[in-house]
């Protein structure tokens, strides 16, 4: 009987028990199919609303965030992220521009923009596969409350948070 392959392919030995591989944002391939997790600084935000799909003519949110990390910011670029929901809870209410969000099983794609050039563009599909979470940058949230290592603010029931 021939070896079990690794469950570990394409992660390195160091972060062999982690759960996600977490992409820079510039170093996302465009012409990828697979979903991408990332971490973002949040620069700026729409709150969520709703409109009207046109080719299946349903009632969705959608929210429109720009974020950068490290491998973006030194280059003045920013990516713009969408994240779309079926209901309006499901989708992030960002209170506060440079905090983080965490992104995991997003799409991506090139968007030319004639004001802003080429972007890249992620879609979050909160009613599919993707999900997020918020992480304070100041020693309080949002909402007052003292931040902890974890998000202060996710989709779903419950969210993980490794180091």
């Amino acid at each position: 009987m021939p070896p079990r392959a690794s469950n570990n392919k394409g992660r390195s030995p160091s972060r062999a028990s982690s759960k996600y591989d977490y992409t820079e944002i510039s170093k996302v391939e465009l012409t990828s199919d697979e979903k991408v997790n990332f971490y973002g600084v949040i620069i700026d935000a729409t709150f969520p609303y709703q409109f009207i799909q046109s080719k299946t003519n349903e009632k969705l949110f959608m929210c429109v965030l720009k974020v950068v990390d490290p491998s973006h910011y030194a280059k003045g670029e920013f990516a713009q992220l969408i994240m779309y929901a079926y209901k309006f809870e499901d989708l992030p209410i960002v209170q506060r521009l440079g905090d983080v969000i965490r992104v995991h099983r997003a799409t991506i794609r090139k968007y030319s923009s004639k004001t802003d050039g080429n972007i890249r563009q992620f879609s979050a599909n909160m009613y599919y596969s993707s999900s997020w979470a918020l992480y304070s940058t100041d020693k309080a949230t949002p909402i007052g409350q003292a931040a902890t290592e974890g998000p202060y603010a996710f989709s779903g029931k419950r969210s993980t948070h490794e180091k």
